[in-house]
Protein backbone atom coordinates (compact mmCIF):
# COMPACT_ATOMS: atom_id res chain seq x y z
CA UNK A 1 0.00 0.00 0.00
CA UNK A 2 1.40 3.37 -1.02
CA UNK A 3 0.87 6.36 1.26
CA UNK A 4 0.33 9.46 -0.79
CA UNK A 5 2.40 12.48 0.25
CA UNK A 6 -0.65 14.68 0.85
CA UNK A 7 -2.10 12.08 3.24
CA UNK A 8 1.09 12.12 5.30
CA UNK A 9 1.14 15.91 5.24
CA UNK A 10 -2.45 15.97 6.50
CA UNK A 11 -1.52 13.64 9.36
CA UNK A 12 1.44 15.84 10.25
CA UNK A 13 -0.67 18.99 10.17
CA UNK A 14 -3.28 17.46 12.45
CA UNK A 15 -0.62 16.35 14.92
CA UNK A 16 0.98 19.79 14.88
CA UNK A 17 -2.40 21.35 15.60
CA UNK A 18 -2.86 19.13 18.66
CA UNK A 19 0.66 19.87 19.89
CA UNK A 20 0.14 23.59 19.33
CA UNK A 21 -2.93 23.50 21.55
CA UNK A 22 -0.93 21.74 24.26
CA UNK A 23 1.92 24.25 23.92
CA UNK A 24 -0.54 27.10 24.47
CA UNK A 25 -1.87 25.47 27.62
CA UNK A 26 1.67 24.88 28.86
CA UNK A 27 2.73 28.41 28.04
CA UNK A 28 5.77 26.92 26.33
CA UNK A 29 7.55 27.80 23.11
CA UNK A 30 9.73 24.68 23.31
CA UNK A 31 8.37 22.02 20.91
CA UNK A 32 10.55 19.26 22.36
CA UNK A 33 9.26 19.91 25.87
CA UNK A 34 5.69 19.97 24.56
CA UNK A 35 6.16 16.64 22.79
CA UNK A 36 7.74 15.05 25.88
CA UNK A 37 4.82 16.23 28.00
CA UNK A 38 2.26 14.82 25.55
CA UNK A 39 4.09 11.50 25.12
CA UNK A 40 4.46 11.08 28.87
CA UNK A 41 0.82 11.97 29.47
CA UNK A 42 -0.32 9.44 26.86
CA UNK A 43 1.82 6.64 28.26
CA UNK A 44 0.98 7.27 31.92
CA UNK A 45 -2.76 7.34 31.19
CA UNK A 46 -2.56 4.41 28.76
CA UNK A 47 -0.86 2.04 31.17
CA UNK A 48 -3.60 2.45 33.79
CA UNK A 49 -6.35 1.55 31.31
CA UNK A 50 -7.71 -1.77 30.18
CA UNK A 51 -7.02 -2.82 26.60
CA UNK A 52 -10.56 -1.86 25.57
CA UNK A 53 -10.44 1.58 27.23
CA UNK A 54 -7.02 2.28 25.74
CA UNK A 55 -8.30 1.37 22.28
CA UNK A 56 -11.27 3.74 22.63
CA UNK A 57 -8.96 6.59 23.63
CA UNK A 58 -6.40 5.87 20.90
CA UNK A 59 -9.08 5.77 18.21
CA UNK A 60 -9.59 9.53 18.56
CA UNK A 61 -5.91 10.45 18.36
CA UNK A 62 -4.29 11.72 15.15
CA UNK A 63 -2.46 8.93 13.33
CA UNK A 64 1.02 10.04 14.38
CA UNK A 65 0.07 10.52 18.03
CA UNK A 66 -1.66 7.14 17.91
CA UNK A 67 1.70 5.64 17.04
CA UNK A 68 3.24 7.47 20.01
CA UNK A 69 0.41 6.18 22.20
CA UNK A 70 1.06 2.54 21.31
CA UNK A 71 4.86 2.81 21.34
CA UNK A 72 6.17 0.37 23.96
CA UNK A 73 2.68 -0.75 24.96
CA UNK A 74 2.31 -4.26 26.34
CA UNK A 75 -1.38 -5.24 26.34
CA UNK A 76 -0.68 -8.31 28.46
CA UNK A 77 0.58 -6.12 31.32
CA UNK A 78 -2.19 -3.56 31.59
CA UNK A 79 -3.70 -2.04 33.55
CA UNK A 80 -0.72 -1.55 35.82
CA UNK A 81 -1.10 -0.97 39.56
CA UNK A 82 0.97 2.24 39.66
CA UNK A 83 -0.45 4.63 42.25
CA UNK A 84 -0.43 8.43 42.12
CA UNK A 85 3.04 8.75 43.66
CA UNK A 86 4.61 6.21 41.32
CA UNK A 87 2.89 7.77 38.32
CA UNK A 88 4.08 11.25 39.32
CA UNK A 89 7.66 10.01 39.61
CA UNK A 90 7.43 8.36 36.21
CA UNK A 91 5.93 11.50 34.69
CA UNK A 92 8.70 13.67 36.12
CA UNK A 93 11.38 11.29 34.83
CA UNK A 94 10.03 10.87 31.31
CA UNK A 95 8.98 14.50 30.82
CA UNK A 96 12.28 15.65 32.39
CA UNK A 97 10.65 18.06 34.83
CA UNK A 98 10.82 18.51 38.62
CA UNK A 99 8.39 16.39 40.61
CA UNK A 100 6.66 19.53 41.85
CA UNK A 101 5.70 20.49 38.28
CA UNK A 102 4.04 17.18 37.41
CA UNK A 103 0.51 18.16 38.38
CA UNK A 104 0.41 21.55 36.61
CA UNK A 105 2.03 20.10 33.48
CA UNK A 106 -0.20 17.00 33.42
CA UNK A 107 -3.29 19.13 34.09
CA UNK A 108 -2.38 21.52 31.27
CA UNK A 109 -2.03 18.61 28.84
CA UNK A 110 -5.38 17.26 30.03
CA UNK A 111 -7.03 20.64 29.41
CA UNK A 112 -5.61 20.75 25.88
CA UNK A 113 -6.57 17.15 25.15
CA UNK A 114 -10.09 17.76 26.38
CA UNK A 115 -10.45 20.37 23.64
CA UNK A 116 -9.38 17.84 20.99
CA UNK A 117 -11.22 14.68 22.04
CA UNK A 118 -14.95 14.30 21.57
CA UNK A 119 -17.04 15.69 24.45
CA UNK A 120 -17.04 13.38 27.44
CA UNK A 121 -14.26 11.11 26.17
CA UNK A 122 -11.74 12.04 28.86
CA UNK A 123 -14.40 11.95 31.56
CA UNK A 124 -15.16 8.38 30.54
CA UNK A 125 -11.46 7.53 30.41
CA UNK A 126 -10.62 9.07 33.78
CA UNK A 127 -13.59 7.33 35.39
CA UNK A 128 -11.47 4.17 35.16
CA UNK A 129 -8.70 5.72 37.28
CA UNK A 130 -8.44 5.81 41.09
CA UNK A 131 -9.47 9.13 42.63
CA UNK A 132 -5.96 10.24 43.63
CA UNK A 133 -4.53 9.33 40.25
CA UNK A 134 -7.35 11.14 38.49
CA UNK A 135 -6.60 14.23 40.58
CA UNK A 136 -3.01 14.17 39.31
CA UNK A 137 -4.20 14.67 35.73
CA UNK A 138 -7.21 16.89 36.27
CA UNK A 139 -6.92 20.71 36.41
CA UNK A 140 -7.70 22.32 39.76
CA UNK A 141 -11.40 23.19 40.17
CA UNK A 142 -10.62 26.90 40.61
CA UNK A 143 -8.56 27.06 37.44
CA UNK A 144 -9.55 30.02 35.26
CA UNK A 145 -11.61 29.03 32.21
CA UNK A 146 -10.34 29.62 28.69
CA UNK A 147 -12.01 31.90 26.22
CA UNK A 148 -14.30 29.18 24.85
CA UNK A 149 -15.67 28.35 28.29
CA UNK A 150 -13.91 25.01 28.70
CA UNK A 151 -11.51 24.23 31.49
CA UNK A 152 -8.03 25.58 30.97
CA UNK A 153 -6.45 29.00 30.99
CA UNK A 154 -3.99 30.29 28.44
CA UNK A 155 -1.68 33.23 27.91
CA UNK A 156 -0.35 34.93 31.01
CA UNK A 157 -2.36 32.79 33.44
CA UNK A 158 -0.92 29.59 31.98
CA UNK A 159 2.59 30.99 31.78
CA UNK A 160 2.42 31.78 35.51
CA UNK A 161 1.03 28.35 36.36
CA UNK A 162 3.42 26.24 34.28
CA UNK A 163 6.90 27.72 33.93
CA UNK A 164 8.23 27.42 30.40
CA UNK A 165 11.62 25.95 29.64
CA UNK A 166 12.97 29.47 29.18
CA UNK A 167 11.69 30.59 32.57
CA UNK A 168 13.21 27.54 34.24
CA UNK A 169 16.55 28.20 32.55
CA UNK A 170 16.51 31.84 33.68
CA UNK A 171 15.65 30.78 37.23
CA UNK A 172 18.53 28.30 37.22
CA UNK A 173 20.97 30.97 36.02
CA UNK A 174 19.77 33.43 38.66
CA UNK A 175 20.15 30.80 41.36
CA UNK A 176 23.69 30.00 40.24
CA UNK A 177 24.59 33.70 40.24
CA UNK A 178 23.22 34.05 43.77
CA UNK A 179 25.27 31.02 44.87
CA UNK A 180 28.37 32.50 43.27
CA UNK A 181 27.81 35.82 45.04
CA UNK A 182 27.45 34.09 48.42
CA UNK A 183 30.58 32.06 47.76
CA UNK A 184 32.50 35.19 46.75
CA UNK A 185 31.42 36.98 49.93
CA UNK A 186 32.59 34.03 52.04
CA UNK A 187 35.92 33.95 50.20
CA UNK A 188 36.38 37.69 50.68
CA UNK A 189 35.73 37.39 54.41
CA UNK A 190 38.16 34.47 54.68
CA UNK A 191 40.89 36.47 52.93
CA UNK A 192 40.23 39.43 55.25
CA UNK A 193 40.58 37.20 58.32
CA UNK A 194 43.84 35.78 56.99
CA UNK A 195 45.19 39.24 56.22
CA UNK A 196 44.41 40.49 59.72
CA UNK A 197 46.06 37.42 61.21
CA UNK A 198 49.24 38.01 59.21
CA UNK A 199 49.56 41.68 60.13
CA UNK A 200 52.50 42.68 62.29
CA UNK A 201 50.81 44.40 65.23
CA UNK A 202 52.17 44.97 68.77
CA UNK A 203 50.24 42.30 70.69
CA UNK A 204 51.28 39.76 73.30
CA UNK A 205 50.24 36.76 71.15
CA UNK A 206 53.09 35.34 68.99
CA UNK A 207 52.66 35.98 65.27
CA UNK A 208 52.74 32.26 64.41
CA UNK A 209 49.87 31.52 66.79
CA UNK A 210 47.92 34.50 65.50
CA UNK A 211 48.41 33.35 61.90
CA UNK A 212 47.39 29.79 62.73
CA UNK A 213 44.25 30.99 64.49
CA UNK A 214 43.39 33.19 61.51
CA UNK A 215 43.91 30.28 59.14
CA UNK A 216 41.58 28.08 61.19
CA UNK A 217 38.95 30.82 61.23
CA UNK A 218 39.23 31.30 57.47
CA UNK A 219 38.92 27.54 56.97
CA UNK A 220 35.77 27.48 59.10
CA UNK A 221 34.25 30.31 57.06
CA UNK A 222 34.89 28.47 53.80
CA UNK A 223 33.47 25.22 55.18
CA UNK A 224 30.34 27.01 56.35
CA UNK A 225 29.94 28.63 52.95
CA UNK A 226 30.34 25.25 51.27
CA UNK A 227 27.52 23.76 53.35
CA UNK A 228 25.20 26.60 52.33
CA UNK A 229 25.91 26.28 48.60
Amino acid sequence: MTIRPHALARAENTTHAWLHTVAQELGSDDPEFTFRAVRTWLHCVRDRLTVESAAHLAAQLPELLRGVFYDGWSPSRVPTKADAEETAERFAHEAMIPLGEVHPVAAAVTAAMREQFSPGQLDTTFANLPVRLRALFEPDPDRAPSGDGRTGGRGEQTAERVPSQRNRAEAAVNERLADFERHLQALTEAVRVLAVGMEEVPVDEPSTQRAARAARRAHQLLLAAGREL
